[in-house]
């Protein structure tokens, strides 16, 4: 039995627990979870246990995402070099150095809390907080918008 040429061109890869799909569909995927988040933390109120939640959830879309564009550098340093060269890139490392906190807490009146902050003090380490500069000060949503941009351009899949 002959297989059809879509099953022998498509290129499947099996990515921790989703299902399989091609590496096009899965960073299609990982988009669209992002536009979603954002969606939610453009569209809850200020304070709100949505809100907290909503900005969890878009950080760790922003950290599934990076992590993927970063494994199609050759290495680790050529994507850190990409992304410092981009204002964008910059603001996506800036969420990065948020892994594992519970970013709603450094989130005041629908922006980022500044770095001398007490709060952002106690939450991050002097690593943390160098690369958190890059979002203190700035809008909640824009901030995740300006990271969907240039993580979608790194993939590829900017919308033209």
């Amino acid at each position: 039995m002959a297989l059809g040429r879509r099953a022998l061109v498509q290129h499947v890869a099996v990515v921790g627990h989703h299902e399989l799909m091609s590496d096009l569909e899965y960073l299609a995927a990982l988009l669209a979870g992002l536009d979603a988040e954002i969606a939610r933390v453009s569209a809850a109120d200020s304070g709100s246990d949505e809100q907290s939640s909503a900005i969890d959830d878009a950080v760790d879309a922003v950290l599934r995402l990076r992590a993927k564009v970063k494994a199609g550098y050759p290495g680790k340093k050529a994507y850190y070099i990409a992304a410092s060269t981009d204002p964008n890139g910059i603001r996506v490392e800036g969420i990065s150095a948020l892994q594992g906190k519970r970013a709603h807490e450094l989130v005041r009146d629908g922006g980022w809390m500044h770095a001398d902050s007490t709060t952002v003090l106690d939450l991050l380490d002097d690593d943390q907080i160098s690369r958190y500069r890059a979002v203190a000060g700035r809008g909640v949503a824009q901030t995740f918008r300006d990271s969907r941009e240039y993580l979608a351009a790194a993939t590829g899949l900017a919308e033209k």
